[in-house]
């Protein structure tokens, strides 16, 4: 279920319940034995409904369960003592089921409960009421599921576009890291080949002029400072043209600010800058990681750490999703696992069902 229309539906939904409960009340209870049967019903609709949409986004099967209670209390009400409300709360079910259930089950669910109301109507009424009064419940039904769906993949959608947001925004880090290195390296280039090559020429001549003529402080003096600043150009150039390694803190910060949910938490201080092939595994790991965490997990959040530990930069990062009952590796973990070797380093993944996903990877402090 997606989070953001479960809390909308879930507040509308207890309104509608407790106004319901309210028009009985104000309407008069009538059979005392019916009308304890009703109310027990209407409160363990709302029990059920509560536990449905506060407690059982990650479970699975136990969302049908909860949905066929109510919808069974519903009818209940129905079938004892029918006051044109109950209905309304079949239409909750069906608002339920348009969160997580495909399209034909959800509409043949919505069949089914409809033609049990009119069972039930019929049973505590005569068919002519229970024809007035079914098929608009019957249209209200699939108006709500039609709506939830609709919001729910909005909010996938959403979801998909922040995390893909995310991912470039971590890119474009790791791309601006590089680009500052490329930028070092061609000005690197330019000293040596420019300033270097006349200083080199520079140098010759002082040499040759030194052969040719008797030795004086100031020639003395161009020649030791012409050394020297050749020297300091070399050493520039070495400095600016080597190998530099990349800030992954920084692209990691640009990952978690952009995701919406699951809320990450990533802990990178004091991470040393790493090789850039490196640092763009490690990166490359966390968005798949948070890919994944989206997707499939239904997490609230997920924690992201990388460390230096004996020797090895350690990646762990673990959610408090529904989990899984055994681990199927698609191609995105597949993929992680082999960038992963190829640098020296290896994966551990770990899930229970309820205990959410665990994973852990380590890469050599340099690469082989």
């Amino acid at each position: 279920m997606g989070a953001e229309p479960l809390r909308v539906l879930r507040l509308a939904g207890l309104v509608t319940w407790l106004l319901i409960g309210m028009a009985a009340l104000i309407e008069g209870r009538g059979r005392p034995m019916a009308f304890a049967t009703w109310a027990a019903a209407l409160l363990g609709f709302g029990a059920l409904y509560v536990w449905a949409t506060t407690f059982l986004r990650r479970a699975r099967a136990l969302r049908w369960l909860a949905l066929a209670g109510q919808a069974a209390c519903a009818l209940t009400m129905a079938a004892n003592q029918y006051r044109g409300f109950e209905g309304m709360l079949l239409v909750l079910v069906a608002a339920q089921l348009g969160l997580f259930a495909p399209r034909a089950i959800g509409l043949a669910w919505i069949a089914a409960q409809s033609t049990a109301l009119l069972l039930a109507i019929q049973y505590r009424w005569s068919m002519y009421e229970a024809l007035l009064f079914t098929p608009p419940y019957f249209g209200f039904q699939i108006l709500g599921f039609l709506i939830m769906a609709l919001l729910a993949r909005e909010a996938r959608g959403r979801a998909a576009l922040a995390r893909t947001n995310a991912e470039l925004m971590s890119t474009r880090e790791l791309l601006a890291e590089n680009a500052r290195s490329l930028e070092r390296l061609r000005i690197a280039r330019e000293l040596h080949d420019a300033i270097g090559h006349h200083l080199a020429g520079l140098s010759l001549n002082l040499e040759a002029l030194a052969q040719r003529e008797e030795p004086s402080p100031p020639l003395d003096t161009a020649r030791a400072m012409t050394r020297r600043l050749f020297d300091d150009v070399e050493s520039l150039v070495d400095t600016l043209g080597g190998d530099r390694d990349i800030d992954l803190t920084r692209a990691l910060a640009a990952l978690a600010t952009e995701i919406p949910s699951p809320r990450i938490h990533v802990e990178a201080e004091g991470l040393a800058p790493q090789e850039p092939e490196r640092a763009h595994a490690l990166l490359r790991c966390c968005q798949e990681i948070v890919t994944n965490a989206v997707k499939h997990s239904d997490a609230d959040n997920l924690w992201i750490a990388v460390r230096l530990r004996d020797g090895r930069v350690e990646l762990t990062a673990r959610d408090d999703g529904r989990g899984a009952t055994h681990l199927g590796l698609g191609h995105g973990l597949a993929g992680m696992r082999g960038r992963l070797e190829e640098l020296g380093g290896g994966l551990e993944l770990e899930t229970q069902p309820g205990s959410g996903f665990q994973i852990r990877a380590t890469l050599p402090e340099r690469s082989r």
